[in-house]
């Protein structure tokens, strides 16, 4: 059986398609890289105001009807700020004019052209002026500190101590900003933590402290208190875990990135490793061996079972090596984190035992897919018969597991695509299907044996004799 074994892999080993398809996979893998190493370059880039085009609606607008003077007094405010904007080049600055200036520009215009208030105007042009030094300075403290008093005055003035919690959170964001001198440039992940904790903080109170919440509130507090703990784990131990621009994520994403590479080569594999014993007619040599028909196949389906795993391993290691030398390993010190919603706490994760577990998880798939395309290759003895009716039944299945996410339907529980991955495990989900995970081992099961005994049984009784 050892020596079997060996010689179906020195057979694979001579194969010129798993070198060609080890080249594409080699530069698909430094295209990945790059990618992921210019994520930000790809970003959507909001479309570009036309100030032209607002002055010529504003020159349009008779400002004597209401409702055009309203659109009037709001160019007027984007204008002058998207002005402002373009005499800096700092996040830092640009986040400031849009949070601190625009809605005071927007009432100066309101105090002059519909209040026609003139005191007023001029007292917030001026409040503008002291509010304009400070940015070119990029004194960004300086708006931090009013905050900080506004909310310490609310605190000491509020009674409802729910509201009170609120504020004093709040008040801990603006002190760790202080102390940790962390502007408002949108590059900063620390900056941007606290960005998301400030912005949701107020309806994650709301939702936790309201009662009868309905399911799409659970959902969002869920969320909510998903996104609170890992903001809070980046900003008390400085660690950037959402970045993507990382050898870290590719590793992360390794089996939707690299997935149908693995399938690519399980198929080359399996598809031929029966059929083409036939097709060149090596099978009779094999049977003049004192070996049973049994034998030489289970020989063959080891050998597709070993491979599975090396494959895979082989592929790791390339994204190790490519992926370290454009990306760096710098970022394998971060680990990846989980969220428990039921004991409302983070796993931490090692990237090795993350990505260990995703492809333990996803294996089931492979072992599945394999077998089906071995049991095709016995049966048909043509390899591209074999190759494309698997890739038709993975599509086919992929169908099936959407359709059963919308239409619950007992008859979608036979398939196999419902059960053969288990990754929603390694994120603490429930099957999505709503199928126990013994359930789906059982299937599993099944459907291997099946494809094993129709194996067996057609090379048993296959015809060897006009080959």
């Amino acid at each position: 059986m050892v020596k079997s074994i060996k010689a179906e892999l020195n057979k694979i080993l001579h194969k010129k398609g798993i070198y060609i398809l080890t080249l594409i996979f080699i530069l698909y893998t430094i295209l990945t890289n790059v990618i992921y190493k210019n994520l930000s370059s790809y970003e959507l880039i909001s479309e570009d105001i036309n100030i032209e085009e607002i002055i010529d609606i504003n020159n349009s607008l008779d400002l004597n009807n209401k409702d055009d003077l309203l659109e009037y007094i709001s160019n007027l405010e984007i204008i002058e700020t998207i002005n402002l904007k373009e005499k800096y080049n700092s996040n830092n600055q640009k986040y400031l004019i849009d949070n601190y200036l625009s809605d005071l520009i927007y009432q100066s215009y309101d105090y002059k052209y519909i209040k026609n208030n003139e005191t007023a105007y001029n007292e917030i042009n001026e409040k503008i002026e002291v509010l304009k030094e400070k940015i070119v300075k990029e004194d960004w403290k300086y708006f931090i500190n009013l905050k900080v008093t506004d909310i310490k005055n609310k605190i000491n003035n509020e009674n409802d101590s729910k509201v009170t919690d609120r504020y004093i959170d709040l008040l801990k964001l603006y002190n760790y900003r202080i102390e940790n001198n962390i502007d408002f440039d949108n590059t900063d992940y620390l900056n941007n933590a606290l960005e998301e904790l400030e912005i949701n903080l107020y309806e994650y109170y709301n939702l936790l402290n309201k009662d009868n919440l309905s399911n799409n509130e659970k959902d969002r507090l869920e969320y909510l208190n998903e996104l609170y703990s890992k903001n809070e784990y980046i900003l008390k131990n400085k660690k950037d875990i959402n970045n993507n621009e990382t050898l870290r994520s590719v590793l992360i994403n390794f089996p939707s990135e690299f997935g149908l590479f693995i399938l690519i080569y399980i198929l080359m594999i399996s598809a031929s490793i029966v059929s083409e014993e036939f097709n060149k007619g090596t099978i009779k040599y094999l049977l003049t061996k004192p070996y049973k028909r049994c034998t030489i196949l289970t020989s063959k389906l080891i050998t597709v079972l070993l491979l599975i795993p090396t494959i895979i391993l082989f592929m790791v290691t390339i994204e190790l090596i490519i992926g370290g030398l454009i990306l760096d390993f710098s970022s394998l010190k971060v680990p990846v984190l989980i969220y428990d919603s039921i004991n409302n706490c983070l796993i931490s994760y090692n990237v090795f035992t993350y990505l260990f577990k995703s492809l333990l998880y996803s294996f089931p798939i492979y072992i599945i897919l394999g077998i089906f395309s071995f049991m095709l290759s016995t049966i048909t003895l043509s390899t591209s018969s074999a190759t494309t009716i698997t890739f038709l039944f993975y599509l086919i299945c992929n169908v099936i597991s959407n359709l059963a996410l919308t239409i619950n339907l007992k008859i979608f529980k036979v398939f196999i695509s419902l059960h053969w991955d288990f990754s929603y495990l390694i994120h603490l989900y429930n099957n999505p299907y709503n199928i126990k995970p013994w359930v789906s081992i059982i299937a599993i099961l099944v459907y291997i044996c099946t494809m094993l005994c129709i194996s067996y049984i057609y090379f048993n009784k296959k015809d060897v004799k006009n080959i």
